[in-house]
This record gives structure tokens, C-alpha cells and sequence, in this order.
């Protein structure tokens, strides 16, 4: 944690570290739809990329890793992330934890 941003949020992310400015986006969050065979592969400190894609008709924003994805980001801070990377902003995501399957990451600008 820098110590640096102090900003304050509703969304249930406030706290040491979380930002909403595109260059300064930062959050914390668990992969959905985590996929088995990819976790398997993963480390804690493992970068991911982030990308946004088409999937039957709906676009999404996933965690790859190798090219294959590791699961989705959902929620406010996944479509406010999907804006950003719209206007041509990329961002990583660390592994934080890898717990039963489930992966809990920390999302930044690349």
C-alpha cells in the first residue's frame, strides 16, 4: 500500500490505494467464472493482461493469461475499467491470492 491516495468512494472499495481517474485506476477484486485448467497454472505475483472481449454477443472484460483466459471482471469497477481501456488506457491484473480455485487480484494501469 503507498500510503499516497487517499481517496474516498461508495462503492465498497475505499481505502489505501483505490482510484477511479483512468490513469490512476486501481482496485482489488475476485475473478468470476475463475477457469479450473488456468488457474492451475497460476502464481501468486503472476501478471495477467487485461482485455475486453466479444462472447456471444456480449462484450466482457477477462483476465488472460498466455493468451488464455483466467476469468471475468464484473461489477462497477469492471465497466468503469472497460471505458477506460475504450479510450485506450491497458491495465494488468496481479495475483493477490489464489484460494480454492477462487483468484483475487489487484487491477492497475499498465
Amino acid at each position: 500500500m503507498s500510503g499516497r491516495d487517499n481517496s474516498s468512494s461508495s462503492t465498497g472499495n475505499s481505502g489505501p490505494g483505490y482510484s477511479s481517474s483512468c490513469d490512476t485506476l486501481r482496485f482489488d477484486l475476485q475473478l468470476s467464472s475463475p477457469q479450473a485448467p488456468v488457474v492451475a497454472t497460476l502464481s501468486v505475483g503472476d501478471v495477467l493482461l487485461i482485455a475486453v472481449v466479444q462472447m456471444q454477443g456480449l462484450v466482457i472484460v477477462q483476465a488472460l493469461s498466455n493468451g488464455q483466459p483466467a476469468g471475468g471482471l464484473t461489477g462497477p469497477e469492471a465497466t468503469m475499467l472497460r471505458n477506460c481501456i475504450d479510450k485506450g488506457h491497458n491495465y494488468t491484473a496481479t495475483v493477490l491470492q489464489i484460494t480454492s480455485g477462487q483468484v483475487r487480484v489487484r487491477v492497475e494501469h499498465a
